[in-house]
């Protein structure tokens, strides 16, 4: 048993593992585990995501793919959106993607904090027994200490990933210190391909390694991960939403989560609610055409949550059977507005790209673009202003009026936009000017 350090962190920080009383380094689990979506739903996952983005901006996270060689990627995401690519991964899981992805996250932010830190036991050399031992006694020693969440998870390889989580950020420097002091319980040397750590320790301004999501998919092995233990219950997991609501850097993409339209839910589909007649399948081999007319044509007049629906809506109201199953075709649906986005994206000024490149929710990125059309639609008919009429502009992002003039005082605030003219109840909305 290690010496008891002759230090301590302060109250409010990470505890010392020195504490080996009734530590069974021989535990054996039942089973090897199941699929995330087997011990999850589709929104406890996104949600676990958004708990790992640590308060990160929404494209700061790791990519995982492989490319047109096949060859596996782990990247940092340049634009993409990380709420789609967690949607995409759970297509994923459940087997409901053509193309398969995975995402990651890393045990770090802007402050240098996190909360939660990872170890992952690798099997490289072949030894499968060895890596399943390390975890499970990992995973005996952190169950000890009650503040502490766990998820226990395979690698979708030999390996094995041990997730520590807790409901405040801490020094990444003491997660560092947590997980070195577990390793050294256990007897495992840190070293690549046998233990690594995650927040690991860094130089200067490095940021530590990204680790990928439990459960999700491996583009070495073309293996899913199986959760194996896991103490992120339901509880847990509406803790970690509402406390998003007030989040730690910035302002969450789970934010408008309470007042966005659900599924169940009407949704706007053009001023007389035509676009599903506009655009509907109704002759073989058409269902890409109409879905890319679809796109083009309500790209800057729609929130991505409510252009989503109406492309879901297309398929399910075809009247011949599409050969692409839905999954495809919301996947070509991801890809055609991303693609759009970033032609989009080319035509604004630098001014414009600098703001819209900081917006932290994608609810956010939504309302700058239809505010940029109403703006740029003024601009052709020489006008110095547009209006700005709550209500319509809530059906267009599928959210409350309430929420739209929440944004709307948070654009004014940063300049995006200003008032010209006050509203008039019950004749004329309020009028702004595009600032940038």
């Amino acid at each position: 048993m290690p010496n008891r350090p002759s230090w301590r962190f302060p109250v409010s920080s990470l505890p010392i593992i020195d504490d080996l009383s009734g530590f069974a380094p021989t535990a054996i689990l039942i089973g090897e585990g199941q699929r995330a979506d087997l011990i999850w739903t589709k929104g406890e996952f996104l949600t676990l995501c958004h708990y790992l983005l640590n308060g990160n901006g929404p494209t700061d996270f790791l990519q995982v793919y492989r490319d047109a060689e096949g060859s596996p990627k782990f990247v940092k995401s340049k634009r993409a959106c990380m709420d789609r690519r967690a949607t995409w991964s759970w297509d994923t899981i459940r087997g409901q993607t053509k193309s398969k992805v995975g995402i990651g996250f890393y045990p770090t932010n802007p402050e240098g904090q996190s909360r939660w830190g990872a170890m992952d036991f690798d099997g490289h050399d072949g030894d499968c027994a060895r890596p399943r031992h390390l975890a499970i006694a990992t995973l005996q020693l952190f169950r000890r200490q009650p503040q502490f969440y766990l998820i226990l998870a395979t690698s979708g390889s030999r390996g094995w990933h041990l997730f520590v989580l807790t409901d405040e950020f801490y020094p990444i420097s003491q997660w560092t210190l947590l997980l070195k002091q577990a390793a050294a319980a256990i007897g495992a040397e840190i070293r690549s391909g046998h233990c690594e750590i995650f927040p690991n320790e860094v130089h200067g301004t490095a940021r530590p390694y990204g680790i990928r999501a439990p459960g999700t998919w491996n583009p070495k092995t073309n293996q899913l991960g199986a959760i194996v233990f896991t103490s992120i219950a339901p509880p847990l997991l509406q803790k970690i939403e509402k406390k998003e609501e007030s989040p730690f850097l910035y302002h969450s993409p789970t934010e408008a989560k309470t007042v966005q339209l659900n599924d169940n839910k009407s949704f706007y589909s053009g001023q007389e609610a035509d676009w599903q007649k506009q655009f509907a399948i109704i002759q073989p081999s058409t269902r890409h055409s109409q879905l890319k007319k679809l796109v083009h044509h309500i790209f800057r007049q729609v929130g991505h949550g409510v252009a989503r629906a109406n492309a879901d809506a297309q398929y399910q109201a075809a009247r011949v059977q599409p050969k692409a199953i839905l999954a495809e075709h919301l996947e070509e649906f991801e890809q055609l507005w991303s693609w759009t986005t970033e032609q989009w994206r080319a035509e604004l000024s630098d001014a414009e790209r600098e703001i819209f490149a900081c917006l932290g929710s994608e609810i956010e990125r939504d309302l700058f673009r239809i505010l940029k059309s109403f703006a740029d639609y003024a601009h052709c008919q020489r006008i110095k202003d547009f209006p700005f009429p709550v209500q319509y502009v809530a059906e267009r992002l599928g959210v409350s009026f309430q929420y739209v003039s929440k944004l709307r005082r948070r654009f004014v605030d940063r300049s995006i936009i200003a008032q010209t003219e006050p509203a008039i109840t019950n004749r004329s909305a309020a009028r702004f000017r595009w600032c940038l």
